[in-house]
């Protein structure tokens, strides 16, 4: 009999084990999810496919496929891009109100998507706190207005390969360029904007990399 409890319970801490580093594969907090988001790829998506309630249950989220994504009413329509959270989302201090997803396309221009937070706060403060869960590598420089991290690729560049870039969001990308910025800038009065923003000349591969959540209704045609 104490052969057998004893496997009985070697069994059930094997089980628990298991189960511990199952869960500690995907991401188990806000405050990781929002890490993610910072990165301005497909991490985000990909974790919430996961962990819908990476956010907590007053987030709205969608299933897309082998992602998901905090879901909006249509992003390509200028009415139906947010998605104010039935109650502010708490992240390590940093007051999250609502969620914005925007899709649209120039022929001339190209494309341009805009995801993110609008967030409880003056843009200093907010930039100081996504700062605090960003890599060395990877944090916001003051650039007056803004507060912002910039990269550039090239047509034909590999899908991952991104170099820094001055530019900050608001100009024209060059034709045959993608400009990926994460950026910060004041929203309403005591609110700030904290999105990953994409435009140029992006294509349907490059978007597959980085916006799995995406369906191909909402690719350039």
């Amino acid at each position: 009999m104490s052969r057998f409890i004893l496997t009985l319970f070697a069994s059930i801490l094997l089980l628990a084990t298991f189960s511990a580093s199952a869960a500690g594969s995907s991401p188990a907090s806000a405050n990781e999810a929002l890490r993610l988001f910072a990165r301005c790829d497909a991490s985000l998506f990909y974790a919430l496919k996961e962990n819908p309630n990476l956010f907590g249950t007053a987030v709205e989220v969608k299933n897309r496929g082998k992602a998901a994504t905090i879901a909006v009413g249509n992003p390509l329509s200028e009415k139906g891009r947010d998605q104010v959270f039935r109650e502010p989302l708490d992240v390590d201090g940093l007051r999250l109100i609502a969620w914005r997803d925007e899709v649209s396309y120039d022929t001339k221009l190209g494309g341009f998507l805009f995801w993110g937070f609008k967030a409880e706060g003056d843009l200093k403060t907010v930039a100081k706190k996504i700062n605090a869960v960003l890599p060395a590598s990877g944090k916001l420089v003051d650039a007056g207005d803004v507060w912002a991290r910039a990269e550039i690729r090239m047509i034909g560049d590999p899908v991952d390969s991104w170099r820094p870039s001055r530019a900050a969001g608001g100009t024209a990308t060059s034709k045959g360029s993608v400009e990926r910025v994460l950026l910060l800038e004041s929203e309403a009065a005591g609110q700030t904007s904290v999105f990953c923003t994409l435009q140029g000349s992006i294509t349907p591969p490059l978007l597959q990399a980085l916006r799995p959540d995406l369906t191909s209704a909402e690719y350039p045609e």
